[in-house]
C-alpha cells in the first residue's frame, strides 16, 4: 500500500496583497507530487496532522523525526520549512524550502511554497521562477493555485499585466476557482474597470459565499457605478453576516453606513 504524504497548498495565501492568511494543508500520494515514498512520510504527515490541530511543538519534533530518517526527503523539509515560516523562523524556513527544492526540483508544492517565500520577502523574479517550475510537473493536480499565487506575487512586485494573464490562466484551468475570481474582481477595480468588478465578483458568488472582503468590494464597486440598491445589498449582507469583522468596522466609517442607516 502506497503511503499517504500531505501536500501544503497555499489556496488562500495571497488573498489580499498585504498579508499572509493561514495556510490549509491537504493530503496527496506521493507519485502526483514528483518525489518518491520515503521512509519518512509516516511522520511527515504526522507532522502535519498536529500542524492542523495547532500543535506545533508536537509537529516539530515529528518532522524532526522524518528529517533524522530520511535527510533526502523532499517533502519532509518542505512542510518543516512551512512550520518554521508559521514559527517566524524565516531563516530557517529559506533553508529547508531551498533544500527541498534541490532534492526535487519536481516536487511542485515545494516549488511553490519556496516562491510565496520569496515573494513575501521581495525577490519576485526568483519568485516567478520558482512558480514556473512548479507548473512544469504535468502530473500536479493543481496549476491554477499556483497561477493565483503567481499572479498575486506579480501584482505586489507592481507588474499588473503579468498579474492579471497569471488570473486569466488559472481560470482558464478551473473557472470557478474563488480566489482567482476575487483577485481579478480586485486587479479590474484598480484598473477602474467596474463593471468587470460587478461580473467577477458576481461570478465569485456562483462558486463561494461571499466573505466581508468580496462584500466590501461590492460596495465599493456598486457605488462607482452609481447602483445604490446594489449598494444597499451589500451593506445588508455585510452587516448581518460579518457584524465583527474588519471590513465592517471601514463601513461603519463611511458613507455608506450613514446612507443604509437612514
Amino acid at each position: 500500500m502506497k503511503i499517504q504524504i500531505f501536500r501544503l497548498l497555499v489556496l488562500f495565501f495571497f488573498i489580499t496583497l498585504s498579508a499572509c492568511q493561514s495556510q490549509p494543508l491537504k493530503s496527496e500520494s506521493a507519485h502526483m507530487q514528483g518525489t518518491e515514498s520515503s521512509s519518512a512520510d509516516v511522520y511527515v504527515s504526522l507532522g502535519v496532522e498536529y500542524m492542523n490541530r495547532g500543535m506545533n511543538e508536537v509537529a516539530l519534533e515529528k518532522l524532526q523525526t522524518a528529517i533524522n530518517m530520511d535527510s533526502n526527503s523532499s517533502n519532509a523539509h518542505n512542510v518543516l520549512a512551512v512550520l518554521y515560516d508559521r514559527l517566524g523562523e524565516a531563516a530557517l524556513a529559506g533553508q529547508h524550502y531551498e533544500k527541498a527544492v534541490a532534492l526535487s526540483p519536481a516536487n511542485s508544492s515545494a516549488q511553490n511554497n519556496y516562491a510565496r517565500y520569496l515573494c513575501g520577502i521581495k525577490q519576485y523574479e526568483r519568485a516567478d521562477q520558482h512558480f514556473n517550475l512548479a507548473l512544469k510537473n504535468p502530473l500536479y493536480k493543481t496549476p491554477y493555485i499556483v497561477l493565483t499565487n503567481a499572479g498575486s506575487c506579480a501584482w505586489k512586485g507592481g507588474d499588473l499585466a503579468k498579474a492579471e494573464s497569471y488570473y486569466r490562466l488559472a481560470l482558464q484551468r478551473h473557472k470557478r476557482f474563488p480566489p482567482a475570481l476575487f483577485q481579478m474582481a480586485k486587479l479590474k477595480f484598480e484598473q477602474q474597470n467596474y463593471l468587470s468588478v460587478r461580473a467577477y465578483l458576481q461570478r465569485y458568488r456562483t462558486a463561494a459565499k461571499h466573505t466581508s472582503a468580496s462584500l466590501w468590494l461590492g460596495i465599493q464597486a456598486e457605488d462607482k457605478l452609481a447602483n445604490q440598491s446594489g449598494v444597499a445589498s451589500y451593506v445588508l449582507q455585510l452587516k448581518r453576516l460579518y457584524p465583527d469583522s474588519q471590513e465592517m468596522g471601514l463601513l461603519e466609517k463611511s458613507k455608506f453606513y450613514r446612507a443604509t442607516s437612514k
